[in-house]
C-alpha cells in the first residue's frame, strides 16, 4: 500500500517509490534526537527541574513530531510526492465516530489489564507521561491535552501506520505487516518509558486495529481518530 499508488489491500505500487523501512526508523531516531536537544534549555545543573518538566515535555513532543513530519515530507520526494499520497496523511470529519471507537477500545483494554495492574501493584502513575501530566495546571494542562490527543497521535500514526506499515507491505503480506508494525509500536513505547510495560497488550491491540483501518481505507484518517480516542481515556482518568 502506498497512497494512491496502491490499493487499500497492499497491491503493487509504482516502481519509482524509493523510500522504505530505513526511512521510518531514520525519521523516528531523528525525531528523538531533536526532542532531546529541545529539552536542553530547560535543564539546570544536569537535571530537569520539576517546574520545567511540563513545558519541556510539550516542547519536546512538538519538536519530535515536527521533525518526523519534515523528514517524511522529504522522503516523499522519492515516492509519489506528498505526505498524503505517500503516507496517507488525511483526516476527515466523516470518520469522527472512530474517536469514540478508540475510547471504547481503551476502556475495554483497561478492564483486561486490571488484573495485571493489581497483581503487580502497578498504576498509571508509573508512566512518565502521566506523572508529568498530573503536574500540569491551567493553560499548561490545556496544551498537554492538545499534545496527547492531537500531536502525539499525528506523529505516531504517520510513523507507524504511514511509513512503517506501508514499507512493510512492499516486503510481506498484509497480516504480517500489520502485526509487525503494531509490535514495533508497542515495544517502542516501553523502550522510551519502561513504566508503560504493563500496557504492551493494549498498545499492541491499538496497533492492530489502527493498522487494519489504515490498510482498508488507504489513509490515516480513521487510525488517527482511533488513536486520539484511545488516548482520551488517560486524559479523563487524570482530570477526573
Amino acid at each position: 500500500m502506498d497512497g494512491r499508488a496502491a490499493g487499500p489491500h497492499g497491491s503493487a505500487e509504482a516502481p519509482h517509490v524509493g523510500w522504505g523501512i530505513p526511512d521510518a526508523f531514520v525519521a523516528f531516531l531523528l525525531s528523538l534526537l531533536a526532542a532531546s536537544i529541545a529539552e536542553t534549555p530547560f535543564v539546570s545543573h544536569g537535571q530537569l527541574p520539576t517546574s520545567a518538566q511540563v513545558p519541556a515535555s510539550l516542547v519536546a513532543l512538538l519538536v519530535q513530531t515536527t521533525t518526523a513530519v519534515v523528514y517524511l515530507r522529504f522522503a516523499a520526494r522519492r515516492g509519489v510526492g506528498s505526505l498524503r499520497a505517500d503516507f496517507g496523511l488525511r483526516v476527515s470529519p466523516r470518520d469522527s465516530g472512530w474517536f469514540l471507537v478508540g475510547l471504547a477500545l481503551a476502556f475495554l483494554t483497561g478492564i483486561m489489564l486490571n488484573p495485571i495492574v493489581d497483581v503487580g501493584h502497578l498504576g498509571h502513575s508509573s508512566q512518565a507521561v502521566v506523572r508529568v501530566f498530573q503536574s500540569a495546571h491551567g493553560y499548561q494542562a490545556v496544551l498537554f491535552i492538545v499534545a496527547v490527543l492531537v500531536i502525539a497521535p499525528l506523529g505516531e500514526e504517520l510513523l507507524f501506520r504511514g511509513a512503517l506499515l506501508r514499507a512493510l507491505l512492499r516486503r510481506t503480506n498484509p497480516a504480517t505487516a500489520v502485526s509487525v508494525s503494531a509490535l514495533v509500536f508497542a515495544l517502542v513505547h516501553v523502550a522510551l518509558d519502561p513504566g508503560a510495560g504493563f500496557a504492551v497488550p493494549a498498545l499492541f491491540l491499538l496497533g492492530i486495529v489502527s493498522g487494519d483501518r489504515a490498510l482498508r481505507t488507504g489513509d490515516l484518517s480513521q487510525s488517527f481518530l482511533l488513536h486520539a480516542g484511545f488516548n482520551l481515556l488517560a486524559v479523563l482518568q487524570i482530570l477526573l
